[in-house]
């Protein structure tokens, strides 16, 4: 057993999942974010191009976003789980040796 390989797979499953929150926050922001009327907010700023509509139709649902939030905070505990299993066996490795 590799014990680098365990670390490093571990830390790259908790910056994937990390990279993961970090999206489906800002897609919840965005969501949440959003003016309740469009066409009110583009007559108040008259040379704008409703962005607002096509930004917000790219964007997974709110619940979407929150089920994928809920996901991926899953996989930074399960990937915790594997360092700490990692480090456990590193320890159990060094008392065995001295």
């Amino acid at each position: 057993m590799n014990i680098q390989s365990a670390f490093a797979s571990g830390m790259q499953g908790v910056q994937s999942a990390s990279d993961g929150m970090s999206q489906s926050t800002l897609n919840i922001n965005r969501q949440t974010q959003r003016p309740a009327d469009p066409v009110a907010e583009a007559e108040a700023v008259p040379n704008a191009q409703q962005p607002v509509q096509s930004v917000t139709a790219a964007l997974p649902s709110l619940e979407s976003s929150l089920i994928d939030l809920t996901v991926q905070q899953r996989l930074a505990e399960a990937n915790v789980r594997s360092i700490e299993t990692a480090s456990s066996v590193l320890g159990t490795l060094i008392d065995t040796k001295a």
